[in-house]
């Protein structure tokens, strides 16, 4: 069994800005990346479906130690290839043990035991890098009679070969997957069909802007907090001065509620004013045998069924974890600052924004868990535990993948905030022995 520092689970955004900021801080740190994947990039080299790209802009989704050069919004081979970089740049890559699924991780006298299908690793800390979607088991609506359906059914999450050249093809879903799918794949498609039960914000990309991270930041956050505070009146301008929204295109939420979706230069709005696409706004009564029927009892003929109906919510990985030979129920604990779990010493685990980019959040918490382990190093310190605070609340990210899945979330955040500007003062400026966790 193998002994070093620290274990990240993950080699996406999240386990490569981890594995910098662990080096950069402390140069002698033994560490090992576990990925179940046989190359990097996480999502990016997992997500194959035609016109998969960022749904935000790259100067604050690429890393601040590695700025983005290309495009303001990467396509997904692009964004893998740019991840694959960074890491051999900072002599990361040589870190990571390919192929490798955490199964269990056990915490018994002051350590961790990281199970794999290969062998077992033993770490004072462990940071879980997996995100907070289940990628082995998409979102799948289940309508009746799906057996009676003759064409083909496939999630953008395991999209494969699918060809769809000179097809009829139906999309489900008006998240951002769903817009930026179909201006891709209508270049092949015969036609198709948008099925959306609601409408969706859509913003306008333009692919020749040139930003900066500082200035992108200051324009997403005051977007986000002029949307919070103006609600009204920001919805009437949009539907006012946008000639795409109407009674039918209207979002039924408020801009920001969940993130918008992108069209790059108006590919989105262009496609569906092409005879090639329609869209119905409808629910999904049931299956025939060509295709799906809608509520309005209208049926959807269509070769191919393509579920853009986003993930599933897992958060750290669905792993095992026993504390001293129990079994902890992550619904049982408290969220402590969207980092840390009540009851469970030294594990560390990344969960990303609405508001803001994944890995803006993913720089903040690496530093703040490098303050960490400094602050127990100088004080020869070997645990350290969130405690339990607080009676049941409704998670911070209030995406649907975790509405859907309440029962698998913490019953409780602790400072937890959907605010990058606030959280990055916090993260930055707040004692780490702060009440809230025992150092021992």
């Amino acid at each position: 069994m193998d002994k070093i520092d620290v274990i990240i689970i993950g080699a996406g955004i999240a386990g490569i800005t981890t594995a910098y900021y662990l080096q950069k801080n402390f140069p002698n740190i033994t560490y090992k990346i576990m990925e179940s994947r046989s190359d990097v990039g996480g999502t990016w080299d997992q997500m194959k479906f035609p016109g998969v790209r960022a749904d935000n802009d790259m100067y604050t989704y690429g890393f601040s130690f590695n700025p983005w050069q290309g495009s303001i919004i990467g396509k997904g081979q692009e964004i893998k290839r740019y991840i694959n970089d960074t890491a051999e740049k900072f002599n990361i890559k040589e870190h990571i043990i390919f192929d490798t699924q955490v199964s269990e991780l056990f915490w018994k006298n002051n350590q961790w035991t990281t199970k794999t299908n290969h062998k077992n690793f033993t770490s004072q800390y462990v940071i879980c890098s997996t995100g907070s979607r289940d990628r082995k088991n998409p979102h799948l609506p289940k309508f009746k009679n799906e057996n009676k359906y003759q064409g083909k059914i496939v999630h953008t999450q395991a999209w494969g070969n699918t060809d769809y050249k000179d097809k009829n093809v139906t999309i489900i879903g008006s998240g951002c997957t769903a817009i930026t799918m179909a201006p891709s794949i209508i270049k092949e498609a015969k036609t198709v069909t948008l099925v959306q039960r609601s409408p969706a914000w859509i913003i306008n990309i333009d692919s020749q802007e040139k930003s900066s991270r500082g200035y992108k930041t200051f324009e997403v956050l005051k977007d986000y907090i002029f949307s919070r505070f103006f609600k009204k009146s920001l919805r009437k301008k949009i539907i006012a001065t946008d000639p795409y929204y109407n009674e039918t295109t209207t979002p039924s939420y408020d801009y920001w509620d969940q993130r918008p979706a992108s069209s790059l230069d108006q590919d989105y709005f262009r496609a569906v004013e092409s005879n090639k696409v329609s869209i119905e706004r409808q629910g999904i009564s049931n299956w025939e045998t060509t295709g799906v029927k809608l509520q309005n009892g209208k049926v959807i003929n269509s070769d191919i069924t393509v579920m853009a109906t986003g993930g599933n919510a897992q958060l750290l990985g669905g792993i095992d974890i026993f504390v001293n030979n129990k079994k902890v129920n992550i619904n049982s604990t408290s969220w402590y600052r969207g980092m840390m779990f009540s009851g469970i010493p030294n594990l560390f685990a990344h969960a990303g924004y609405i508001n803001f980019s994944w890995t803006a959040r993913c720089e903040i918490v690496s530093r703040r868990i490098c303050r960490t382990v400094d602050y127990m190093k100088k004080k020869q310190l070997t645990s350290c535990t969130p405690k339990y605070l607080g009676e049941k609340s409704k998670p911070s990210i209030q995406a649907n993948y975790v509405l859907r899945a309440m029962d698998q979330f913490p019953n409780r955040t602790y400072k937890f905030y959907q605010n990058y500007l606030v959280e990055y003062l916090i993260f930055k400026w707040t004692k780490i022995n702060d009440g809230a966790v025992d150092f021992k």
